[in-house]
């Protein structure tokens, strides 16, 4: 018999918009999955405690995941600020892509390496 599930919903923005949205997560096995994406209002988000879920370890995309509810992106950044935004707001820069941080509005340069895209990588 399978222990019960442990799901969270974690908070993210969108690159190109800039618009809040909840990444359903769910722990399988060692490793995070994300499995759902959807259009989120940040008040509400914070009134449900969304803006305090945390997590470590992997985490990969459930092969249904269907990306940023705003601009489809799969991928995922996570800011010196702590909090993530999606991927679709990346550009190509040479050897570096440029981001810039919905939330905090930092701006850097990232490796391929920084960049989590559907097969997951370290959080």
């Amino acid at each position: 018999m399978a222990g019960p599930l442990n799901a969270k919903v974690i908070m993210a923005k969108c690159s190109n918009t800039k618009k809040t949205f909840g990444m359903r997560i769910e722990q399988r096995g060692g490793d995070w999955v994300r499995t759902w994406a959807f259009p989120l209002d940040e008040r509400r988000a914070k009134h449900e405690g969304f803006d305090a879920n945390t997590v470590s370890g992997s985490m990969n995309a459930d092969g249904e995941y269907p990306g940023c509810p705003h601009c489809g992106s799969d991928g995922f950044v996570q800011c010196g600020c702590g909090k993530i935004g999606c991927a679709g707001g990346v550009g190509n820069h040479g050897n570096y892509a440029k981001y810039t941080c919905p939330w905090c509005g930092s701006r850097c340069d990232l490796s391929a390496a920084e960049i989590f895209d559907v097969s997951g990588g370290g959080y």
